[in-house]
């Protein structure tokens, strides 16, 4: 049976031979290769006018013979791979046609995405091995590749490429031990586009993938793999092109990993092309953030939400959901509502969703009669958002002395938080913690988080938490202004605090934010700055607000509960001439009861 792999169609069957008669070659333990396969590989090479691969294992064994085009080899399935803490033990040997055998960017990425022992590049020239050059793991940091050389066929001392990849191993191992035992490992998978903006140095397209792997991270995932396309645009049946794919199936076995995430949403039918291919779960961003969303959700309003927001997602990929649908296991993607229910009809998810709108519905009705009573009270609210991790839950409990839940998690904060704030002058407002915000935020969770959500539409001043010590700060502020254009916030007024300025110093500046809202430096960890900040606040929140003494005759009864329905009360005293108010109310509707001020106590805030 012939055992020669790849693009084997129009090849002379005498040279068929002659490729698979290296299965039977056994190279020197202590050896890369040999003069004798060097010299065989150029002089099929030269014939076919085609690139070759041969792979091998410590042992000197041929693994697997294969030929490519005169441009390129695809690389097979490696067979062997060890674990993720080890270098693959897999050595790959492949022809440059009358070329140099300097490694090509293609050939530095296999040597990556694989974890090969080494990539070593023969250049042909006349059907000749003319120079080799090696790409070996660096021992600094086996993620990256040493590339060594130009060496000659006939070398024969090979212990210094050997120790290089000793060291690399052990490096490798000591990097892997404090990695948790039982994570799910994931490679990222994103593409680069030529218009892709640039943020402080960095392409839009990376920025997002350091994202999608804290977003998988959080998620309980161990990350073996990133792999970027350059692209002008993404394929319409795979997302990425077809021989990217292939070497996402090879990565796949070679990394041992259990799931494949995209950084951006995938139709059905790709998602289901991909499994095909890869053989393993594929997710994409939006179902991996509605994950960390199951797995954070705790309040009864919160559940609800997170699993209509997943039902509205997987309704439409019923049909193209391989893998997934047909696992039963646990891991990312299968938190939430449970696989179960994705398995029946979509009449009966249909229907799940309309009482979960309807549950939804019911709870917005009992929020609406809290806002309704605090309105009543006449306390101004204040909204804290931001991108998620910004520090918001410190920020509210630093101020308010509560004890909201604190993680060092994306999307640690799910259910809404208000608590109470007096301010310096004795005027009290409502602060309100928010879920926090992230790019590409799916709009299934805005849809099904817009109860809570309106808290934002409904406050009379928006605090954006901005973490300053990220390099992208002002990138992340405009994204969160994006969300709450969208939401029907976006003229609010708004404070920005630039949280943890504790983490600030001469390597890391405070960012240049180009914005004329005030902007205040704090850390809600040590205090620095809240002081700053709850002045600025005051400022904003009563600008147009104001507390005077009322004087009401008793025959104007009426007026005294329209004050109570639009203002807040602080102390009523009853006198001869009727009943005298201290309250504070907005000054679009001081008008209305101005001419029963009295001015002795009058008051501006």
């Amino acid at each position: 049976m012939l055992r020669v792999n790849g693009e084997v169609d129009g090849v002379r069957q005498s040279i068929l031979s002659v490729l698979d008669s290296l299965y039977d070659v056994r190279m020197p333990q202590n050896q890369l290769w040999t003069l004798e396969l060097l010299e065989t590989l150029a002089e099929v090479t030269a014939f076919i006018g085609r690139e070759l691969a041969v792979y091998s294992d410590r042992k000197g064994h041929i693994t697997d013979v294969r030929i490519g085009n005169n441009g390129t080899v695809a690389l097979g399935v490696i067979e062997g791979r060890r674990g993720g803490g080890r270098l693959s033990g897999v050595r790959c040997i492949h022809t440059h046609p009358e070329s140099s055998g300097r490694l090509s960017a293609m050939d530095i990425s296999s040597q990556k995405q694989l974890r090969l022992d080494a990539m070593v590049a023969v250049g042909v020239m006349d059907g000749k091995p003319v120079d080799i050059h090696v790409g070996v793991p660096s021992p600094a940091n086996p993620d990256e590749t040493d590339i060594l050389g130009p060496y000659t066929a006939d070398k024969e001392d090979f212990n210094a490429l050997l120790e290089y990849i000793d060291d690399a191993e052990k490096t490798l191992r000591e990097t892997m031990d404090d990695i948790a035992d039982g994570a799910e490992r994931v490679i990222l998978v994103g593409i680069q586009k030529p218009d892709d903006r640039q943020l402080n140095g960095f392409s839009e397209a990376d920025v997002s993938m350091a994202e999608l792997g804290e977003l998988a991270k959080t998620a309980g995932a161990m990350v073996v793999g990133k792999m970027m396309q350059n692209k002008d645009r993404k394929s319409a049946a795979t997302y990425i092109g077809q021989g990217k794919l292939e070497e996402l199936h090879m990565s796949v076995q070679v990394l041992e990993a259990d799931a494949v995430i995209f950084d951006e949403e995938l139709s059905g039918a790709q998602q289901r092309n991909i499994e095909a291919v890869v053989g393993v779960k594929v997710l994409d961003r939006t179902g991996l953030i509605l994950d960390i969303f199951a797995q954070h959700a705790r309040s009864r309003e919160g559940i609800l939400q997170v699993e209509l927001a997943q039902l509205e997602y997987r309704l439409p990929r019923l049909t193209g959901l391989g893998t997934t649908m047909s696992r039963l296991g646990a891991g990312i993607g299968t938190r939430g509502p449970g696989e179960s229910k994705l398995e029946t009809d979509r009449r009966h998810i249909r229907s799940r969703m309309n009482v979960l709108k309807q549950q939804l519905e019911d709870i917005k009705r009992q929020r609406g009669v809290l806002r309704s009573d605090r309105k009543k009270g006449g306390l101004p609210i204040i909204s804290i958002v931001g991108y998620t991790n910004a520090g918001k839950s410190t920020l509210l409990n630093t101020l308010t002395k509560s004890d909201v839940l604190v993680e060092d998690k994306l999307f640690a904060t799910l259910d809404t938080t208000t608590r109470k704030y007096t301010f310096a002058n004795g005027g009290i407002a409502l602060l309100t913690d928010t879920v926090g915000f992230i790019r590409k935020l799916p709009h299934h969770l805005l849809d099904a988080f817009k109860s809570t959500l309106e808290e934002v539409v409904l406050s009379d001043l928006i605090l954006i938490v901005a973490d300053a010590s990220d390099p992208q700060t002002e990138d992340h502020i405009r994204i969160v202004d994006e969300i709450l254009a969208e939401l029907g916030a976006g003229e609010k007024p708004v404070v920005i605090a630039l949280n943890k300025s504790d983490k600030i110093d001469a390597t890391h500046p405070l960012p240049l934010v180009h914005d004329d809202r005030p902007m205040i430096p704090i850390s809600a960890t040590t205090g620095a700055g809240l002081q700053a900040l709850a002045e600025a606040l005051q400022d904003r929140v009563f600008e147009n607000r104001v507390r005077s003494w009322f004087l009401f005759p008793y025959a104007e009864g009426a007026l005294l509960g329209w004050l109570h329905e639009n203002g807040k009360i602080y102390q009523t005293d009853y006198v001869e001439e009727g009943t005298l108010v201290d309250a504070e109310l907005e000054k679009s509707v001081l008008g209305h009861v101005a001419k029963f001020q009295t001015k002795k106590h009058s008051e501006a805030l």
